[in-house]
């Protein structure tokens, strides 16, 4: 595999820290996300660079039958890409590269002899579901928290490390561009029914039950698709109708001003009938295109401008905010009169100040 292609922040940890390999017992391989840096695992420098080298280990060793990837925490498994380290690349080859360096990561995961069980809960994002996508069977908690997909083409890119590729040979065509062109996150038991996972459990019993089915204790077979679905994806004139219902939809909601809902459309098409490797190629160049666009980094702003949204009235360590008994408000005029209003019938004690005696006592 090649040298990381990812950048390295300030406060990256030494090699090795950021996963660990746990042993609870002969032949079982435990790999828990869990990088000192990061508050929530993202797919940044030193978290690729460990997961290369634990990759390979894996890969060389003898008498291991079983290997869970999970988080480090209920609620927690991996955020996907490193959005802020998107809005910042303006190297189209940088994209690429790093595309290149994430599918060599995931195929090595996919070839492991030992059957591999992504065990998640919480947040599956983007890359996070796209490496669950190259393991052999995704168990995922039936916690609230969980939400499984692929919403890249909401940051102006498309999936870029094999998910335009493994989720339509995994649930079809037609299901995948919907997943895919919506980019919704969708809870455990719609995942599980559309066939995006495995398997659902309770929150508890996650971690027991993605060992046991890593080990061959208990059975889990990979969903089936049905007979329609299949039909649909090896008939070129279903997929051509597929794809002009696609296009047509995307149109009318973007009206053709944003690229990346027609490039994963025109890569979900093709993905029955192409190589892997020549789909890696083909995901990393329109990854390289896309993400250098304005309307990529215009969409990668918004989305921090939402998450920084989310954050108001909350502290920084992300405790509730201090309650409020008393509040002053200044000026007296409509907006005014109305937030006193509000803050009044909350039980808060308020006081209004404006230079005109005739504002506050219509207020």
């Amino acid at each position: 595999m090649e040298t990381n292609s990812l950048p390295m922040p300030a406060d990256a940890p030494e090699p090795g820290a950021c996963i660990r390999v746990e042993r609870p017992e002969p032949g079982l391989a435990v790999v828990i996300f869990d990088p000192p840096h990061r508050s929530f695992p993202v797919f940044d420098g030193p978290l690729v660079r460990d997961l290369k080298a634990v990759v390979r280990g894996l890969s060389e060793e003898s008498g291991l039958r079983g290997v869970v990837f999970t988080g480090r925490k209920p609620d927690q498994f991996l955020a996907g890409a490193d959005v802020e380290g998107i809005g910042s690349i303006t190297d189209p080859k940088v994209f690429q590269k790093a595309c290149f360096e994430l599918h060599e990561i995931f195929d090595a995961i996919a070839r492991l002899k030992a059957r591999t069980v992504a065990a998640v809960s919480g947040p599956v994002p983007g890359g996070a579901y796209e490496i669950s996508l190259a393991c052999d069977r995704i168990v995922a908690s039936d916690s609230k928290a969980t939400r499984i997909g692929l919403p890249e083409t909401q940051l102006g890119i498309i999936p870029g490390w094999g998910g335009s590729h493994r989720l339509p040979r995994r649930i079809g065509v037609p299901a995948a561009m919907n997943a895919v062109l919506t980019g919704r996150l969708f809870p455990a038991k719609s995942a599980l029914k559309q066939g995006m996972i495995d398997r659902v459990t309770k929150s508890e019993y996650l971690l027991r039950v993605a060992s046991d089915i890593a080990l061959g204790r208990i059975p889990c077979k990979s969903q089936s698709r049905g007979i329609w679905s299949l039909l649909v994806d090896r008939n070129p004139i279903a997929l051509q109708i597929v794809g002009a219902m696609a296009r047509k939809g995307v149109t009318a909601k973007t009206r053709g001003k944003y690229p990346a809902p027609y490039e994963a459309i025109q890569l979900i098409l093709g993905a029955p009938f192409a190589r892997h490797g020549v789909w890696a190629r083909k995901e990393a160049d329109a990854v390289g295109r896309l993400g250098v666009t304005s309307e990529c980094k215009s969409l990668v702003s918004l989305f921090f401008g939402s998450e920084q949204a989310k954050s108001l009235g909350k502290h920084a360590d992300g405790s509730a905010p201090t309650p409020i008994d008393k509040a002053v408000v200044v000026g007296g005029g409509i907006m005014g009169g109305g937030i006193a209003s509000v803050l009044a019938q909350k039980g808060v004690s308020v006081r209004m100040a404006d230079l005109s005696s005739e504002a506050l006592g219509n207020a």
